[in-house]
């Protein structure tokens, strides 16, 4: 008995599933979160170039701080800022937060 060869003709794990697995709920949408850090980054860019950068600078800390604490509380993560896992993103997005913000304010002459 031979088997039949196109059923073997790709493997398994080649094979795409283009089909939603949940059927019964609309997709969600990415725009708040692109929208929320948009936001952040429009208010920063005004402010540095109105103001000055460190406060520039802190607003860019304070969007990432957000993002970081909008990803640590959202029970299914928000589209768009969901990347890896939930502790990686909250440690990637407060860790830079704090980097900016601490450069921010120790920068001398900004």
């Amino acid at each position: 008995m031979v088997p039949d060869a196109d059923a073997h003709a790709q493997p398994h794990w080649h094979a795409v599933d283009a089909t939603p697995r949940d059927r019964g709920r609309p997709a969600r949408s990415p725009v708040p979160a692109i929208l929320v850090v948009l936001t952040g980054i429009l208010v920063a860019v005004v402010l540095g170039m109105t103001v000055g950068a460190r406060l520039g600078s802190l607003a860019i800390a304070g969007t990432l701080a957000v993002a970081g604490a909008w990803r640590a509380v959202a029970s299914a993560g928000p589209v768009g800022l969901a990347i890896r896992s939930r502790g990686f993103d909250v440690f990637l997005c407060w860790s830079v937060a704090s980097v900016i913000g601490v450069l921010a304010l120790t920068a001398p002459g900004v």
